[in-house]
């Protein structure tokens, strides 16, 4: 058994992109791509608007989901990995001719496997702030190529708890704050049509859910089907059981002897 499981991990199959990658304008576009035991991959880039995909996916979490057949791929290429037999983690940077900026999935397929990753091109960052306590998430944008803060950019945060986006824009600091955001917050920023830029929490916001409710231990049944009372309830009824029988057993007690008392008068009353 332990041989086999030593076999199973060494010859396990693997295959990652990082969720997203931004870069700049002028930058170039690579990809770090993590695998293991496959031998090749095929590349398929779409460009995509990534508002349109928020709203069906909501947080960007399960992007992968999304339906692509019918699109075509803005690029697609075969990537040689080697001979399959690695029986170790590797990388290897895919680079990609994306020189417009927007926003562009990266869907990598080897074997039965396959690994995505959102990339955008944009000059944008986003600077966010959360505040725990009160599901506060302030978020402020910057030209990253003009180092200026940039106004009237639409923003769309969303915790994981929330059921909606909260929206709005950015004022003339470049800030734009979003209240009541529960669970892990997502954020994206769009200017104008291509230009976005993307930022996923790791803190837990808001009030915490409630503790699911642990089910109730059963009751001891009694006679008749009837729960028991609890320790201290059954000792005082037996106490009550006992105080009662002995009552009863003083007062025939009391009731024989004033029997014999009685018997005893009318027998001198005959003498």
């Amino acid at each position: 058994a332990d041989a086999r499981r030593a076999i199973e991990y060494f010859t396990r199959k693997a295959i990652e992109l990082p969720e997203v990658s931004t870069f700049e304008p002028d930058e170039k576009v690579e990809v770090e791509l993590k695998f293991r035991n496959v031998a090749r991959c095929d590349t398929r880039v779409y460009k995509i608007d990534l508002m349109k995909f928020s709203l069906l996916k909501r947080n960007l979490s399960h992007i992968t989901d999304i339906n692509l057949a019918g699109i075509r791929p803005y690029h697609e290429a075969a990537i040689e990995l080697g001979d399959g037999k690695d029986y170790r983690d590797r990388t290897r940077k895919l680079p990609l001719p994306l020189k417009d900026e927007g926003a562009y999935l990266v869907v990598c397929r080897g074997d039965d496997l396959h690994a995505s990753g959102l990339v955008l091109v944009t000059p944008l960052k986003v600077e966010v702030q959360e505040e725990p306590s009160s599901g506060a998430v302030r978020t402020t944008v910057k030209d990253v190529t003009k180092d200026r803060y940039i106004n009237e950019v639409h923003i769309k945060v969303i915790g994981s708890r929330n059921a909606e986006f909260i929206s709005g824009e950015t004022d003339l600091r470049g800030v734009f704050v979003a209240d009541g955001v529960q669970g892990t917050a997502t954020v994206i920023a769009e200017e104008g049509e291509n230009r976005y830029a993307f930022f996923r929490g790791h803190a837990e916001l808001g009030t915490p859910p409630p503790p699911a409710a642990t089910p109730a231990e059963p009751q001891r049944a009694g006679a008749a089907g009837k729960p028991m009372a609890n320790d201290s309830e059954q000792l005082l009824r037996q106490l009550q059981e006992s105080n009662s029988t002995i009552q009863q057993l003083q007062g025939e007690n009391l009731k024989n002897i004033y029997q014999q008392n009685k018997q005893g008068v009318q027998l001198k009353e005959a003498f």
